[in-house]
């Protein structure tokens, strides 16, 4: 076989070379986007980064919701999944649901509603971080219940467990947390589709574990009465989540 060309050879690695400081450029230039000018290297801190922009945005989706007290409201929606009104179904014979409505209705309101909404991602049968969660959330219900400064915030826990949760069990878990539905509500999106979009607009990411449970991040996330994320807080960080929920929900009063 003829020996390459020395002059094909030298062609050849110019091109290579050339080739190779593109790629670099180009990933240099990915990186710099994605972590937002080389200062953001995870995804939680992106979303730290799109709270304080206010870059994310719940989606709007169909919910089924539970009270803590065993009744167990019909399909409502939420948008985003704070500050809007929640229907229950009130007709005949329904007269549990009827009377549960009334801890979701001031959301329809916005003078007399909501303004800042503290709200997790969990599933009921969790053994771990969820019980956090709900721990911080009894101690949040408690600081709202008790101080008229709080009137403006509420507690949503909303499950992604489509298939398991049903309201029966979700109400059944907000027995046992103590949860009063005039401050803490808990939902299920109505369909594992309506889930996946709630989970995609706010950055929260689901993983099954491969034993029937799941990994999920354990944030607790702050949300204005436009369902826009304005914080995220670790769930040891509910002072902190409820301190700001309280200045936003200050800072939208008419």
């Amino acid at each position: 076989m003829d020996a390459v060309p020395a002059s094909l050879a030298r062609s050849a690695r110019r091109l290579s070379g050339a080739l190779s400081a593109m790629l670099a450029a180009g990933l240099l230039v990915w990186l710099s986007w994605y972590t937002q000018g080389f200062e953001v290297w995870t995804f939680e801190a992106r979303r730290q980064v799109a709270a304080r922009e206010g870059g994310m945005q719940a989606a709007v989706v169909p919910v089924r919701l539970a009270a803590s007290d065993g009744t167990v409201l019909q399909r409502g929606k939420v948008t985003g999944v704070p500050a809007v009104a929640v229907h229950a179904d009130t007709g005949a014979g329904n007269r549990g649901a009827a009377a549960t409505a009334n801890a979701v209705l001031p959301w329809s309101e916005p003078q007399a509603g909501a303004k800042a909404y503290l709200v997790d991602f969990i599933y009921t049968r969790c053994p771990t971080v969820c019980l956090a969660l709900g721990s911080e959330f009894q101690q949040a219900q408690r600081a709202v219940a008790q101080d008229p400064a709080y009137a403006g915030v509420r507690l949503l826990s909303v499950s992604f467990d489509v298939e398991n949760d049903s309201p029966a069990a979700l109400a059944s878990y907000a027995t046992s947390l103590r949860a009063d539905p005039e401050w803490w509500t808990f939902a299920v999106p109505s369909s594992a589709a309506n889930a996946e979009a709630l989970l995609r607009s706010l950055g929260v990411v689901v993983i099954p574990d491969g034993m029937g449970g799941f990994v999920h991040n354990g944030s607790i996330h702050l949300l204005d009465g436009q369902g826009r994320l304005r914080g995220l807080y670790g769930y040891d960080g509910w002072p902190q989540a409820l301190a700001d929920a309280r200045r936003l929900s200050e800072e939208t009063r008419p």
